[in-house]
């Protein structure tokens, strides 16, 4: 029992130096130029900057992650405004969520607590938000069931079952550090995938309410992103796992719960 609790006292005293969250807050904030997927509905776009957001806590790790997607979020608030319709509240929605979801899942282990009110949360809120809360009274008409409910879940059921199930709490966690390269794609690909699932329910439904979307957007908006949240799961697994195995062999010091 006392060797995990020496490993992580010598990791904790290992933060991701400012100048590296600096810095990989500045190349995030940049790819907010460069657009990755329209808005259904039209009106702006998806930035490459959420890819990049997402990775940063796999690479600096939980603090510093999250601390380079708020740099990254901020510039490219002002680099890129149509990635940024809300301002400052899509800082938080497209800069630093990402970065929070994947953080919780590639540690559920350790913060199993809060990744598991994140994905009831984010459950609740899928289901209710616009439609039934506030619903008609902010003029918006019932989505068509079973199959809005049957859409929506597929977005806000997979990261409840995971997280609160061992696959979450003790396999994902272990796999995304393991030497085995198959098996340490698989952890980060289901950590990033669940991660995305959670993030994109709260980023998506305010441009819902603003913009009024009618239950057929709605629909199609569900069915548009089905296919892109996990092929875009796939793309940024395929990007992380060679820059995570450069750092192992950089010979630069390992960062508090990075996966290199």
């Amino acid at each position: 029992m006392s060797e995990p609790v020496v490993r992580t006292v010598a990791q904790e005293a290992r933060r991701a130096p400012v100048a590296w969250i600096t810095l990989f807050g500045a190349l995030t904030g940049v790819m907010a130029l460069v657009p990755i997927f329209p808005y259904v509905g039209g009106g702006g776009y998806v930035p490459l900057l959420v890819p990049f957001s997402a990775i940063a806590p796999l690479l600096l790790g939980t603090a510093g992650g999250i601390g380079a997607a708020v740099i990254g979020g901020f510039i490219g608030m002002f680099l890129a405004p149509a990635a940024f319709p809300l301002g400052v509240v899509d800082v938080l929605l497209t800069g630093v969520l990402p970065a929070v979801c994947v953080a919780l899942f590639v540690n559920n282990d350790r913060y199993f607590a809060w990744a598991a009110a994140a994905v009831l949360a984010n459950g609740v809120f899928s289901f209710l938000f616009p439609f039934y809360v506030p619903g008609q009274a902010a003029g918006f008409a019932a989505p068509p069931e079973p199959l809005y409910s049957v859409l929506g879940a597929y977005y806000w059921l997979p990261p409840v079952i995971v997280a609160l199930s061992p696959i979450g709490r003790r396999l994902v966690p272990g796999w995304s550090r393991a030497a085995d390269r198959k098996v340490k794609y698989a952890g980060i690909y289901v950590a990033i995938l669940m991660g995305l699932f959670v993030w994109w329910n709260p980023w998506s439904r305010p441009y819902w309410y603003i913009l009024k979307y009618a239950p057929g957007l709605a629909v199609t908006t569900l069915i548009g992103y089905s296919w892109w949240v996990p092929a875009l799961a796939a793309v940024i697994t395929v990007i992380t796992l060679p820059i995570l195995e450069a750092l192992n062999r950089s010979g630069l010091p390992k960062v508090s719960e990075g996966l290199w």
